[in-house]
């Protein structure tokens, strides 16, 4: 098997996965329908140890836009706010002398973070090749292009002072042809700015991968800030920012969830009784809620890169 970042065949085989069984689970746990191709009725989970990044195969496991559609019912798959979108903006004040900025986000979403960039002054535009999502961010006087990267860069090349993409690399089979194409768009020195789950935490909360959002056909890599680094070595930029998004409030159920199985796991059930019951579990959640939860690495990683 070869890396997507690195090219190298130096590839570790961690699982094989059923296809047919994930699909099951899509109808059974989220009512989404999802069938593999052909090419897909195995799925197999790779760890890349040149770059340090870990991916799915084939390619075909990758969902479509029929997958994207159905997801978006569901309140919590586009959110209004989130910790990546005012971070970006701070960044893009750090890194640059300028109040005002052109910038690109690639998979707009339902247009939030188009409308706090715009509210600080910026100049925003938006990739989104969901035509009902173009249309619905068009309607609210964005400037919207349904059409990918590469076709982008004919007319586009060298134009943004950043490039936003979040929660959207860990969905590509071809993450380095994505990178190559959005750094295109960039000006000299111009900020490609991207968040991803951050892998280092859901191995913690998950260590056997079973999740099946963080799984084909919804997510094809997993990222590492190692791997960001990695980029260094075969792109023409330099990473100038990483960051850890605090455990947001939405997620502390879902750390205490996992935090009580990975015990129990290494303690036995016995231990687990004694540790977290009904009357210490409300406790923890509290200490959390009241503030602890910022002391602790949350779900997302995010990177700035340099173009240079």
């Amino acid at each position: 098997m070869i890396g997507p970042l690195s090219g190298s065949d130096d590839c570790t085989l961690i699982k094989a996965i059923d296809a047919k069984a994930i699909s099951s689970r899509w109808r059974k746990e989220l009512g989404v329908d999802w069938e593999p191709e052909s090419s897909a009725a195995e799925v197999q989970y790779w760890s890349d140890n040149k770059s340090g990044l870990c991916f799915y195969t084939p390619a075909t496991a990758a969902g479509e836009e029929s997958l994207y559609l159905q997801l978006q019912k569901f309140p919590w798959y586009y959110m209004e706010e989130k910790w990546e979108f005012r971070y970006a903006l701070q960044l893009l004040r750090k890194h640059s002398q300028n109040s005002q900025h052109k910038i690109l986000e690639v998979g707009v979403g339902r247009g939030a973070f188009l409308k706090q960039a715009q509210a600080c002054g910026n100049d925003i535009f938006g990739v989104e090749l969901n035509n009902e999502g173009a249309q619905a961010a068009r309607h609210m006087g964005f400037t919207i292009f349904e059409q990918n990267l590469g076709s982008l860069g004919t007319n586009h090349a060298e134009s943004f002072d950043a490039v936003c993409a979040f929660q959207v690399l860990e969905h590509l089979p071809n993450p380095k042809s994505f990178l190559e194409q959005a750094l295109a768009l960039l000006k000299q020195d111009g900020c490609l700015i991207l968040s991803v789950p951050n892998s280092e935490v859901v191995r913690r909360m998950d260590p056997e991968h079973n999740d099946l959002l963080d799984q084909p056909p919804h997510h094809m890599t997993h990222w590492s800030k190692e791997a960001f680094y990695f980029l260094e070595e075969i792109l023409p930029a330099r990473v100038i920012d990483v960051a850890f998004e605090p455990l947001a409030p939405y997620h502390v159920d879902w750390f205490m969830g996992s935090w009580v199985e990975a015990f129990e796991a290494s303690a036995g059930r016995t231990a687990r009784r004694l540790v977290f019951n009904r009357l210490s579990l409300p406790l923890f959640r509290s200490m959390l809620a009241l503030g602890g939860r910022k002391l602790i690495k949350g779900h997302t990683l995010l990177v700035c890169l340099q173009k240079i």
